[in-house]
């Protein structure tokens, strides 16, 4: 029999949740039933703001655990939503988080492969426990035409190039483990994404990407059309740092990564979710500046290859504005400048 003390009761956004006494707080945690991780609550928000300005009619939450993500969909975005959960345990938690909070989606209790027979939906959710990879392919079969996927991936190992033998095997791909891989981590997930969609005659364009501790976050606009997917290919490639930021890098390409923009709306107009947190209003401002440029430059590189002090941020940013280019923070360093300028050009400026 259970004991009672194996469970508590939490608030997210505006539900209850009946989570394991000793949920996940920080970083990917270990899985158990009813699995819940208070670190994914900015993933979490960040995908209700979207879904509440796109309003998808239909949402499945593939990976149900307490079922605290399809719980939100209907509860705060009013979206009906399906919720697969293989396992049983699981299951019954999420049940009874949706009797909690007076909402009733459909719960099943299967792997989510099951169900893309059954509906054909306009957003779905994956977020699984481990490698998001083997999901992509069934996730991009189920989606609708200009329909959505958001995907979570927490091999970051991989994706940054900290492990370059697995960043070659998972993504054919060489990442430089450097300042900029968390941009360009990002980047590579996208490109296998649209190459993979792709394959199946499909196009997806990024809508929103998020780095966020120990996980990316990317919401995809899926076309069903050969065209799409061919421009959505046109977009990938690689960078090399040394000639599209500073010589002060290696001449070596790194890739192949995705070059197009990170975010595919105007952050001016997402909904925000009620009662939002600081975590929340900084990482939406600094998402901003993202597509202002390809990478960034990072301060502490360009003034120490100068063997000169740095400038804070604020002052840099000044700068840049000062000389009518404009500049911003980006969620992918904290001493890192965006700017809708010749990235090569900036350091003369921020020296002088």
């Amino acid at each position: 029999m259970e004991r009672k003390n194996q469970f508590k009761l939490i608030h997210e956004g505006a539900v209850q949740l009946r989570v394991p006494l000793n949920y996940n707080l920080k970083g990917p945690g270990t899985a158990q039933s009813g699995f819940y991780n208070a670190s994914q609550k900015l993933n979490r928000d960040i995908t209700l703001s979207f879904l509440k300005t796109f309003k998808p009619r239909l949402a499945l939450d593939a990976f149900g655990g307490t079922g605290v993500r399809g719980i939100r969909f209907l509860k705060e975005a009013g979206i009906k939503t399906v919720i697969t959960e293989l396992n049983r345990e699981s299951f019954d938690i999420i049940n009874q988080n949706a009797l909690l909070n007076g909402e009733d989606p459909e719960v099943i209790n299967a792997d989510f492969r099951c169900v893309i027979n059954k509906y054909l939906f306009d957003y779905i959710d994956i977020d699984p426990y481990g490698s998001v990879i083997p999901y992509i392919g069934d996730a991009i079969m189920a989606v609708k035409n200009r329909g959505y996927i958001g995907i979570t991936a927490t091999d970051l190992t991989a994706l940054t190039g900290s492990m370059p033998q697995k960043t070659l095997r998972r993504y054919n791909a060489y990442i430089n483990n450097d300042a900029y891989r968390h941009e360009s981590g990002i980047r590579l997930l996208i490109a296998s994404f649209v190459r993979a969609a792709a394959a199946q005659d499909k196009g997806a364009f990024p809508l929103i990407s998020l780095w966020h501790s120990h996980y990316y976050r990317i919401i995809f606009k899926i076309y069903s059309s050969a065209n799409k997917a061919d421009e959505a290919l046109a977009y990938i490639g690689k960078i090399n740092k040394n000639k599209s930021i500073s010589d002060i890098y290696m001449d070596m390409d790194e890739g192949p990564l995705w070059l197009g923009h990170l975010h595919g709306i105007d952050f001016n107009n997402l909904i925000r979710i009620d009662s939002p947190e600081p975590e929340y209003l900084k990482i939406l401002d600094r998402m901003k500046n993202d597509d202002l440029s390809l990478m960034f430059l990072n301060l502490p590189d360009i003034f120490r290859a100068k063997k000169i002090n740095s400038i804070k941020m604020e002052d840099a940013i000044r700068i840049l504005n000062d000389n009518n280019i404009r500049a911003g923070r980006t969620q992918f360093s904290d001493t890192g400048i965006k700017a809708d300028a010749d990235l090569r050009e900036l350091p003369e400026l921020l020296i002088s």
